[in-house]
């Protein structure tokens, strides 16, 4: 004979019933069933205080009714307990584990939410022909015999409904096809990217300069359902604060000098689809005041307007900073943050990638020759076996587009269409080591001051123009130095500002 298990939700029903020395329908489904049952796979979602005190007065019960059930309660921490895919994730699996096992399956249809009640009746009469029970005050414990093949017609719903998602996870997965993720860390982030790319949430997603922000970004617009309509990348460092208004949530005819005719700002331009925040922990305070206004009340105010404009725009952002750091530091807004990080996907450095190395360099080559085919007299470039292994032995502190213009300087200046290993090392940029804060002992042991200064602005140079992404005149901005003063500098340091861009 099979063992009997009755699975069920507990709910707060059950819970009351026992504090007012009652039976609630789980209580009633184990005690007055005509046949005992070997196990009870119990559910909980919340209430995880009671669960002692209701184990061990349920045991007492089925004591002395002398029944020998076992008890087997388990903690679910549901988001909701309406969350009907959350309660499909914990009850599928229990069902099929428990029909592998080749035990009669039963199910409480009285405890818990409608959800979890829904989920249990779907389940139950469409995959795993399970017996159903209801407990009520008027009619007690009794089974319940569908009138219809619910299981006949719910298969032949759910045949579409898995090809329909069959296709849907097929066009996600073409999306993100391009991004090399054989390496561990990379494959979680590109899997937790297909999860969230068809949800309408806003995303951040973190990582170090040149890591592939906006490429990931790009892959999971693509896969959504706003794939048809705008995609609009903004880099929020490389705005002057005082244009922030303008440039996010436009302007009207005559709203400031020079504003000589009206213009939609970056969010009403990307209306109805995505707006791609780069390097969002850039925003001044006051503008982090204004995004959360727009993200809480899906609205825009352009300047000189007194009329909010509705807007309907999936956020991604992205930093390399660590942002709860600056939460915590009173530099980026609490509220802001956790109204953005609904869906967040860390990307790796190239650095612990290396399993990634050899698709990325097929696809970075494939789209050098793309680029530099125009060029007089270019031929396509293949990278030798040495050139291969020098480039995976290097720590690329730049990432992706660190190692892309290095392909790009080794293309120009190999002289065939192979490009060897001594193009490789003539090709990386050297970088000095960021020079570490002076001690007292090191300034008594006796320093050069003029150079520990000069390796000091070339750090913060380096650093602004990667956050500018080479644009000189932004990069000056963000050092309070005009463009010659920085032009001046970037030549007396040897500082390639192509490198950045």
């Amino acid at each position: 004979m099979s063992r009997r298990v009755l699975a069920s939700w507990l709910g707060k029903k059950d819970l009351d019933e026992q504090k007012a020395q009652g039976r609630g329908p789980l209580a009633t489904a184990l005690l007055e069933s005509p046949e005992p049952f070997d196990e009870a796979m119990i559910l909980m979602n919340n209430w995880f205080d009671d669960e002692e005190p209701y184990r061990a007065w349920l045991q007492s019960e089925l004591k002395e009714a002398g029944r020998s059930t076992r008890l087997d309660i388990k903690r679910e921490r549901l988001p909701s307990p309406i969350d009907y895919d959350a309660i499909y994730k914990v009850c599928n699996p229990l069902l099929n584990k428990l029909r592998q096992q080749g035990v009669d399956i039963t199910l409480v249809l009285t405890s818990g939410t409608p959800a979890m009640i829904a989920v249990w009746f779907l389940l139950g009469k469409g995959i795993y022909n399970a017996r159903l029970l209801q407990v009520s005050r008027e009619h007690g414990l009794e089974e319940i015999n569908v009138p219809f093949d619910v299981a006949f017609a719910y298969l032949e719903q759910q045949d579409s409904s898995l090809k329909r998602y069959m296709a849907a996870s097929l066009e996600v997965d073409r999306c993100f096809e391009h991004i090399p993720a054989r390496s561990m860390a990379m494959a979680e982030a590109v899997v937790l990217a297909k999860q969230i790319a068809p949800r309408n949430l806003p995303v951040i997603i973190q990582g170090p300069s040149g890591c592939g922000k906006e490429v990931m970004a790009g892959a999971i617009h693509r896969a959504s359902p706003r794939k048809e309509k705008a995609w609009l990348a903004v880099n929020c460092g490389a705005i002057p604060e005082g244009l922030l208004d303008a440039e996010l949530f436009g302007h009207t005819d005559g709203a400031f000098t020079g504003a000589s005719k009206a213009r939609k700002g970056y969010f009403e331009q990307a209306d109805k689809g995505t707006l791609f925040l780069d390097e969002i922990g850039e925003l001044p305070p006051s503008a982090q005041v204004r995004l959360l206004r727009v993200l809480q009340e899906g609205e825009i105010m352009p300047v000189g307007s007194s009329k909010a404009t509705p807007v309907d725009v999936r956020i991604i952002a992205a930093t390399h900073r660590n942002l709860l750091e600056m939460v915590e530091q009173g530099q980026f807004r609490e509220d802001l943050y956790y109204r953005l990080a609904v869906g967040i996907v860390v990307l790796p450095p190239l650095s612990a990638r290396s399993e990634d190395l050899p698709p990325l360099l097929d696809s970075l080559m494939e789209s050098v020759n793309k680029d530099m085919r125009e060029q007089p007299g270019f031929c396509p470039r293949h990278l030798s076996a040495a050139a291969r292994t020098t480039i995976c032995q290097h720590s690329w502190p730049g990432n992706i587009r660190e190692l892309l213009n290095t392909l790009l300087r080794a293309s120009l200046w190999s002289s065939g269409s192979e490009i060897t290993e001594s193009d490789i090392q003539r090709a990386i940029v050297s970088r000095r080591p960021k020079q570490a804060e002076l001690s007292r002992e090191a300034i008594s042991a006796g320093i050069d001051l003029n150079r520990v200064l000069d390796q000091y602005r070339e750090n913060a140079i380096r650093e602004a123009l990667a956050l500018c992404r080479g644009n000189a005149t932004d990069a000056g901005k963000k050092l309070a130095l005009s463009r010659q003063s920085l032009d001046q500098q970037v030549k007396k340091l040897n500082i390639d500002k192509t490198e950045y861009k």
